[in-house]
């Protein structure tokens, strides 16, 4: 994220922190020199926020449709546009946003909304058809990838006026879905799914403190939250409540998370990819002889699966269903942005802070956060008006940016996300540090919900023998998207 940002957190977490009231023995974090800092990137982003502008020029589309096919989701936003204002802050701004961007060049942002449960199959069949009824769709992005090696899609790259260098592109994000430098697909900040796929790590402010544990703000600050503090922790949390010598949905644990999800969001916070990209920006399949990776991945699964730290049968794949953490008995848990927005957190009676995913050990350089992915809006190879199509999707990127975005975080830290200045700052970390791995998102039916969760759901560390098996089968893939997008 940009300094303004870091800003924008800074100071609406201040006005949270006098809205909403933690508990009396929450963990505290000596923060004399907020005040100042703020002040200092406040002049920075005046400065800078001329480099956020667009440079489109003045352009009159007379009132023609910019036709748009959404999806709805519980679990992230994978919409562009609001029918109207409602009061709802986040709401009102993606309403405001594209309404500008509506009267600025006489155009209409026409969205159609479809079930998520046919969404990705609706989109396939309209462009296997080369059927043009819409200018942008909306597509999971393992599935909007196999869409561009089939030759259905225009690259963003290619696209007039769009400017990716821009803060408005989610660059860090982009730049890793490059193949070959060529940018197929790219995320802008009017897709608020690529932020609500971003992980964090939920905690009990009562249970820490009943547990006498250290204060885990102040880990991250000094650079000592890593897998053996976050495990010290999980192992001190775990408690067989009813007496009955058996661990189970009945008792207490250290951490709360989906199966599926542990070892990728533990892999990317110990800063480590399944899939890494060459000199020639091509990616490959960086985990056979990655001795980093598997000392990571074998760290993982003694966590979860050893000293009862983690309800090593919770096979379900929906967070909401999961009443533990809700209910008290979890210290943690893994969870997103997205998920955060819902009433499970809404409607929360404990007091919960926010953290990033511990470090592997503390000579790793930085905290890694993981976003598993997002809905990536493709643009048809059947559009003939690539400079309306374009400058429609720069104009709407550049307005989310200054409109949508600071309200999506006021929404997060003043009522949703979380309820403490000091879980801010953990948020600043947590957007400064997110990590796109493509073995988790473009390929992940081959690798995350392959042969890893496979192998994490038996609790087996025999992570070289699955590489091995799979080797050749992610390699002919990797190379095969590779070779078709070079054509």
């Amino acid at each position: 994220m940009k300094k303004k940002y870091t800003v924008y957190f800074i100071l609406t977490a201040l006005i949270a922190s006098q809205t909403f009231t933690s508990c009396a023995d929450s963990p505290a974090v000596n923060d004399e020199s907020r005040e100042s800092e703020a002040n200092n990137e406040t002049t920075t982003a005046v400065e800078t926020a001329a480099s956020d502008e667009d440079e489109l020029p003045d352009i009159n589309f007379d009132g023609r449709e910019f036709k748009i096919l959404s999806t709805d989701s519980t679990n992230y936003k994978a919409y562009i546009d609001v029918a109207e204002t409602n009061g709802d802050v986040l709401n009102d701004a993606i309403y405001t946003s594209n309404r500008n961007v509506e009267n600025r060049f006489d155009a209409v942002i026409a969205q159609t909304v479809i079930p998520l449960s046919e969404a990705n199959n609706t989109v396939i069949k309209l462009l296997m058809a080369a059927d043009h009824e819409y200018d942008i769709m909306s597509i999971t992005d393992r599935f909007a990838l196999q869409q561009a090696v089939q030759g259905t899609l225009l690259s963003y790259g290619d696209m007039p006026y769009i400017d990716l260098s821009k803060d408005y592109w989610c660059r860090s994000i982009n730049e890793t879905i490059t193949i070959g430098g060529e940018q197929w697909l790219a995320y802008g900040d009017f897709n608020l799914s690529v932020y609500d796929y971003t992980y964090a790590l939920a905690f009990n402010k009562q249970l820490l403190n009943e547990l006498k544990l250290d204060n885990p703000y102040e880990l991250v600050e000094s650079g000592k939250w890593t897998f053996d503090a976050f495990n010290k922790m999980c192992i001190a949390a775990a408690k067989d409540l009813n007496g009955d010598t058996k661990m189970d949905e009945n008792d207490q644990f250290g951490w709360s998370a989906r199966g599926k999800q542990i070892s990728p969001t533990m892999w990317v916070a110990a800063g480590v990819n399944s899939i890494k990209k060459d000199g020639s920006d091509l990616p490959y399949f960086s985990m056979p002889g990655d001795e980093q990776f598997r000392n990571a991945f074998e760290k993982i699964v003694d966590i979860a699966w050893n000293n009862d730290a983690w309800l090593t049968n919770d096979k379900s794949e929906n967070i909401t269903d999961d009443l533990m953490f809700k209910n008290g008995r979890a210290l943690f848990q893994t969870t997103s942005f997205g998920l955060l927005d819902t009433g499970y957190y809404r409607d929360m009676q404990i007091e919960y802070g926010i953290l990033p995913h511990p470090k592997f050990d503390e000579a790793q350089d930085s905290y890694y956060s993981r976003v598993e992915g997002g809905r990536i809006f493709v643009i048809p190879v059947t559009t003939t008006d690539t400079e309306f199509t374009g400058a429609m999707l720069e104009a709407m990127a550049a307005s989310a940016h200054e409109t949508i975005i600071p309200s999506y975080f006021e929404v997060a830290l003043k009522t949703k996300y979380t309820r403490d200045d000091e879980s801010a700052k953990m948020y600043d970390i947590i957007m400064e540090t997110r990590v796109y791995d493509l073995g988790d998102t473009f390929w992940c039916e081959k690798i995350r919900d392959g042969f890893i969760r496979t192998l994490f759901a038996s609790g087996s560390k025999d992570l070289a023998s699955s590489i091995d098996s799979n080797k050749s089968a992610v390699e002919t893939s990797i190379k095969e998207t590779i070779d078709a997008l070079k054509k």
